[in-house]
């Protein structure tokens, strides 16, 4: 049994695979945050937290607060890597739907839950296959570039987020992929969730910036308690050195600033709280989908059966 869901999950992951424009429109949305901050959100950001700094906008400060925006960008590139791997690799599942795969898996003599199982089980990999590889390329990008104040950690947090973070969303899309039968819709839902996320995580600006009636809609988002706890990992060595060459009571406002916490109906809510959040929607996604795929083939599996007792009769 677990070899046939071995089986099922690398054949899913080989058509994923195979098309080098899945894994390219997979980073497109990261690689849109990378592009925005290098060209113009970048310098904006570090211009203005320095002019609020006044007269203490010292070399030592700009160095330390250019590393906490490159932090603040690089969690928010590392989040939507986590959603938009995922998403894509969910398109396995409906191209299976319009050439009649999936119904082909119902009438094998497989249980109705291995399909669902495999489909999840690839979007994982893949998922935390690229996820990974996305993380090591912000590791380096901040040591290239000076801003490395990580401890071990903050490393291993990093990475524990990364597969927290797949697993949410591959909970999540696998079950709302699950309702999707064409290609056009879910090119639709592609594009859609692929040109907003970065928005509503707090990717392209910080969520504080936007009225508390937004700030209050992304908390029922699950990217955006993984982008809170990037954030966390990756800007907290940062933030103590903006504090040391600063002062802390300013560190802390721009903490604040910068969506470190989140903003939970006038709570301030941390690192614990966003870790057993995003846990909890791992189980609750993860069940609704594999409920939704059982519900799903009972109509299949009960023509089936009709045909069957036809042709005896």
């Amino acid at each position: 049994m677990t070899y046939l869901l071995w089986r099922l999950t690398a054949r899913n992951l080989k058509v994923f695979f195979k098309e080098k424009a899945n894994v390219f429109f997979a980073l497109l949305a990261p690689l849109i945050v990378l592009a925005l901050y290098v060209l113009f959100l970048g310098r904006i950001q570090v211009d203005g937290i320095l002019a609020s700094l006044g007269d203490g906008a010292t070399a030592e400060a700009e160095a330390a607060v250019q590393s906490f925006c490159n932090s603040w960008m690089l969690a928010g590139a590392l989040s939507c890597a986590c959603i938009t791997v995922p998403l894509c690799a969910c398109g396995v599942m409906v191209t299976d739907k319009t050439r009649g795969i999936t119904s082909d898996f119902l009438a094998s003599p497989v249980p109705r839950w291995m399909p669902a199982a495999s489909y999840f089980a690839s979007v994982v990999l893949a998922g935390l296959a690229i996820g990974g590889a996305v993380l090591g390329v912000c590791f380096v990008w901040l040591a290239a570039s000076g801003s490395w104040f990580l401890s071990a950690a903050d490393v291993f947090g990093c990475i524990g987020t990364v597969a927290l973070s797949v697993l949410s969303s591959s909970a999540f899309l696998t079950f709302l992929i699950g309702f999707i039968r064409t290609q056009g819709a879910f090119t639709g839902v592609n594009v859609i969730l692929g040109t907003v996320v970065g928005f509503l995580i707090g990717a392209y600006m910080p969520l504080t910036y936007f009225p508390l009636g937004v700030q209050y809609f992304t908390l029922f988002i699950p990217g955006s308690w993984s982008a809170g706890m990037f954030r966390s990992f990756l800007m907290r060595g940062t933030l103590g050195e903006v504090a040391e060459v600063t002062s802390q009571p300013f560190a802390d406002v721009l903490g604040r600033e910068f969506s470190m916490t989140l903003n939970g109906f006038g709570t301030e809510l941390g690192l614990p709280v966003m870790a057993a959040v995003l846990a909890g929607s791992v189980v609750l996604f993860a069940a609704l989908a594999l409920l939704a795929a059982r519900l799903r083939s009972r109509p299949a599996r009960a023509d089936k059966k009709a045909k069957k007792e036809g042709k005896t009769q």
